[in-house]
């Protein structure tokens, strides 16, 4: 059963990667037109990458998080499939922006398209988080809070 270290190391990686999407928005933010934007943007998407890559293993790893919430409200197990599917679509649409990051003959992808690929990422992470916060209330009446 999940305990109160569980948690915060649940927590912990909340934070993780709410400070790597922050660098990946801070970085897509900024002007395009500087020699190492694309380069400084793949590098802050790939820390967002293993950031998600750490949480999806942390969490759905056997006797952790997921089955826990399983085992405490089975009522939640909708819930628990949805979050697994989402984890799958989140590291997807990562592995789709670095291909577009690291994509071409040495030409640069195109800004817009990058742009709307760090936005959608960073939303669908913004409700994962979300959701996750909703299910851990849910089950262990616990806020967790916004980290």
């Amino acid at each position: 059963m999940t305990d109160n270290d569980s948690l915060v190391g649940v927590a912990q990686r909340r934070t993780e990667l709410e400070v790597a999407m922050q660098l990946v928005e801070r970085q897509a933010a900024a002007p395009s037109a500087t020699a190492d934007w694309q380069r400084d943007l793949l590098a802050a998407v790939q820390r967002l990458e293993r950031a998600v890559h750490q949480h999806i293993t942390h969490v759905e790893a056997p006797g952790a998080l997921l089955e826990d919430i399983l085992e405490r409200a089975p009522r939640l197990q909708r819930a628990v499939e949805n979050t697994r599917t989402h984890h799958a679509v989140l590291a997807h649409a990562l592995a789709d922006l670095v291909k577009l990051l690291t994509a071409g003959d040495g030409d640069p992808a195109p800004i817009g398209e990058i742009r709307a690929g760090v936005i959608e990422i960073l939303n669908e992470l913004a409700l994962h988080r979300q959701d996750g916060a909703d299910l851990i209330y849910e089950a262990f009446d616990v806020d967790i809070g916004g980290y």
